[in-house]
């Protein structure tokens, strides 16, 4: 079944995207790891999955598709079948599964201030996470070479960390379920990391592995923060006093500087971090073994941006780097109050509702992806 809505129901504006769609399709890479073993569901306008349980046995053929429907969101199983076309899902026949991490902005970072334009910060607080992720659990409590793994921005808002290694193609959903509450801290116990003994109170120190060291690691971290060190005890302001208590916690004493209420203090700290440590991910995506995820450097509808793969995470700023259309003006009408942008080094705004300006295309794309503006 074509993926393409009907030509006399489509707004201008749809039809102008998948235009622009479907040119790109017609001259980008196209990379699924064993594409012939996936199934594949296209979105459009409305849905970002209106068709599914689709299969392409070559790249050349699932770009000829993209080309002919230009499908404003394109999307692939984690999981590898052998029949990726059948239904019901029983009858595909499961054969094993990509880990998968889905991290997505919610607007914290910024007090949701954004919205749907989601701002700079947010997404700088959300690339962290996912170094976070890789750094601190994947990588050493997991034991994933860099190999096993691959990163691309969502197209909006995020990152998806793929882990295609073997150890973990045959996890079933609680098994991967187990690993997306590890990440998050779920259960995690502060009375078995902390303790008292005698007049000390001891706890892990930075060395150690698992929740507790990353918890110590960040805890000292996060004392080089005069307005965090004060919080914990006033006499902390002073560089000596901190001095102390670091040393200490390197020895697992969590207070030897005298702070009062320290095990409240200590535990609302642990509560907080614990569900930081590990970032916005969606557990769901991760336990879900026959989930859809956006096909790597695809084109995202909601943003026109590509879901790039990304090799390094430090150095990646994705509105400079997934937008994908040039500098060609194009006049559009805000149908809504527009904040202030920049897109690909472009500064643009606000553009108060129902006022037209003339922008480069790939930010005239990203406000009609939005529905945040009409053509003009």
């Amino acid at each position: 079944m074509s993926g393409q809505t009907n030509l006399q129901e489509q707004s201008r504006e749809e039809r102008f995207l998948r235009e622009k769609f479907s040119d790109f399709y017609s001259r980008a890479p196209i990379t699924v790891r064993s594409l012939e073993k996936r199934e594949f569901g296209f979105g459009g306008w409305d849905k970002k999955i209106e068709f599914r349980h689709i299969s392409e046995t070559s790249e050349p053929n699932l770009r000829a598709r993209l080309v002919r429907d230009a499908p404003l969101y394109v999307s692939h199983s984690v999981a590898y079948y052998e029949f990726p076309d059948a239904r019901p899902m029983t009858k595909k026949n499961w054969l094993s599964s990509d880990l998968i991490f889905d991290l997505d902005a919610d607007g914290s970072a910024c007090g949701n201030k954004c919205g749907k334009f989601t701002c700079q910060k947010c997404l700088d607080a959300v690339k962290q996470d996912a170094i976070k992720l890789i750094e601190e659990f994947l990588v050493p409590d997991f034991g994933f070479s860099r190999d096993e793994m691959s990163v691309n921005f969502s197209g909006s808002r995020g990152y998806h960390v793929h882990v295609f290694s073997e150890s973990v193609a045959q996890l079933d959903r609680e098994a991967r379920r187990e690993i997306a509450d590890y990440i998050g801290g779920v259960g995690l116990d502060f009375g078995r990391l902390f303790w008292n003994e005698g007049k000390k109170f001891l706890g892990p120190s930075p060395t150690q592995g698992g929740f507790g060291g990353k918890f110590a690691r960040a805890f000292v971290s996060k004392l080089s923060d005069d307005s965090f060190a004060i919080s914990i005890a006033r006499k902390l302001k002073k560089p000596e006093e901190r001095a102390k208590l670091i040393s200490a916690i390197e020895r697992g004493n969590y207070d030897n500087v005298g702070i009062a209420n320290r095990e409240k203090k200590l535990f609302d700290n642990f509560e907080k971090m614990r569900l930081t440590m590990a970032g916005r991910i969606d557990s769901n995506v991760t336990a879900d073994t026959s989930k859809l995820i956006r096909m790597q450097n695809s084109l995202h509808g909601g943003s026109g941006m590509l879901a790039k793969s990304v090799k390094s995470l430090d150095s990646f700023e994705p509105m400079r780097q997934a937008p994908v259309f040039g500098n060609t003006p194009l006049k559009i009408k805000a149908s809504e109050a527009v904040p202030a942008l920049n897109i690909c080094d472009y500064s643009f705004g606000p553009i108060p509702a129902g006022e037209t300006r003339e922008l480069p295309v790939h930010s005239a794309v990203y406000l009609l992806c939005k529905k945040a503006a009409a053509l003009a």
